[in-house]
């Protein structure tokens, strides 16, 4: 008896759902049909101005991921907030959206789970689903606001600018303490002693160095001002996303080049000066040994103005990593006057 109701229930409720879903799919009679709609986008075309059948974006995208913009070095410290806005893709969307210089403070905006710079970070990507995609996501003139000695420079590399926005020194208050050319101040060299490590604009433009007085006065090459896009032009040439400065386009200006690591002898002849610099510096307990084979500053030590400036040079020219060839006659005025601080 019971089973025979519970059939009969189970019965009932698949009539009821049967029945309630003929009801509403009924429809009564139509009425006229409305005006034809817009055409639809075609996906195929819209996807297919960056995604066509080539392996343009595939290989820029593998190009960069071989580049320290996509390595742990550069994002690891993309979590702080001092740090963020050049270490993270994340911090320098804001940075760029809000114009505030690198090196502030995000005040807790930074990223717990920062990522690298990627395609995003410096192109519109997205955005209209067109060729301006591509576009930079700036190219207005940059202010040098941790230039020391020189603060408050606004250059304009044009598509350059991009770069220069992380690729500037910090402030360090190092003048505030008695690093000024000329001075008979003592001054004690502080730990992580650097005018930062991305200090090209700065030495590009002819920016930013402990200008201490010597033989050689501090003028600019041509790449200075000559270049039209700066970085772009030497470092994405032909949109290789490598960012290596490759000989073909040196060629573009200097057609007798041969070899990109050796050009007109600056590159042995900067190596020459870096040595003669490094030499004296350790001579004079500025540098020591880190342990490793390689040199660090002597944290603490107390020595003059210019000779703790020479230091700070010497730096900055390892930091720049050109051998010479962003600025020679800015880069090479650094290195003579600051060996001539120890004759």
């Amino acid at each position: 008896m019971k089973k025979t109701t519970a059939v009969s229930i189970v019965f009932a409720w698949v009539f009821l759902v049967y029945a309630v879903s003929v009801f509403l799919g009924c429809e009564g009679e139509q009425g006229p049909a409305g005006p034809a709609g817009s055409a639809g986008t075609d996906v195929k075309a819209l996807c297919g101005t960056c995604h066509d059948v080539t392996t343009s974006v595939l290989a820029k995208q593998v190009q960069w991921a071989s580049t320290a913009h996509a390595t742990g070095g550069s994002w690891g410290r993309g979590s702080s907030d001092g740090c963020a806005a050049c270490h993270s893709h994340e911090g320098f969307t804001i940075m760029i959206t809000e114009g505030i210089p690198p090196g502030s403070e995000l005040e807790d905006r930074a990223s717990s789970s920062p990522t690298s710079a990627n395609c995003r970070t410096c192109h519109n990507i997205h955005k209209n689903y067109d060729e301006t995609d591509y576009a930079l996501a700036t190219t207005a003139a940059v202010e040098l606001t941790g230039s020391m000695y020189t603060g408050g420079v606004t250059i304009d590399l044009g598509k350059g600018n991009l770069c220069a926005n992380c690729h500037q020194t910090r402030l360090r208050g190092y003048e505030e303490d008695g690093l000024v050319p000329g001075s008979d101040a003592e001054f004690e060299i502080p730990g992580h002693y650097s005018l930062h490590h991305g200090v090209q604009a700065n030495f590009l433009t002819g920016n930013g160095a402990f200008e201490v007085a010597g033989s050689l006065e501090y003028t600019n090459s041509y790449h200075a001002t000559g270049v039209e896009d700066g970085c772009v032009t030497c470092h994405v040439h032909e949109g290789d996303h490598t960012f290596e400065a490759s000989e073909d386009a040196c060629a573009v200006c200097h057609t007798d080049i041969d070899g990109i690591d050796e050009y007109r002898g600056v590159q042995d002849e900067f190596a020459a000066l870096f040595t003669e610099l490094e030499v004296a510096l350790v001579a004079d307990s500025l540098l020591v040994s880190d342990g490793e084979g390689g040199y660090e500053e002597n944290e603490d030590f107390v020595t003059t103005a210019n000779k703790a400036g020479a230091l700070l040079n010497y730096m900055g020219i390892l930091d720049d990593g050109s051998d010479g060839i962003h600025n020679t006659k800015y880069l090479r005025a650094m290195l003579q006057n600051s060996i001539e601080v120890f004759e």
